[in-house]
């Protein structure tokens, strides 16, 4: 898993930004979200491909990436 942007904030500064997770079978990507606490509109992508539907379960070797959504 990566965060990205100010969201790499959420983890301890030698992580840059990546972590692996322990996660409960059937954990969605919107459970990843309130794991770490993020309010914001984020932009996620799992293995690669961009993904919307955060009700997704997250199945073990998923890539998950999370960045912050900057509207102009």
């Amino acid at each position: 898993m990566q965060l990205y942007s100010i969201l790499r904030e959420k983890l301890p500064p030698e992580a840059k930004g990546k972590t692996s997770l322990s996660l409960k079978e059937g954990t969605s990507l919107a459970g990843i979200l309130e794991i770490f606490d993020i309010r914001n509109r984020v932009v996620i992508s799992v293995n690669g491909a961009h993904e919307r539907d955060f009700s997704r379960e997250v199945k073990d070797g998923d890539e998950v990436k999370i960045v912050i959504f900057l509207e102009e």
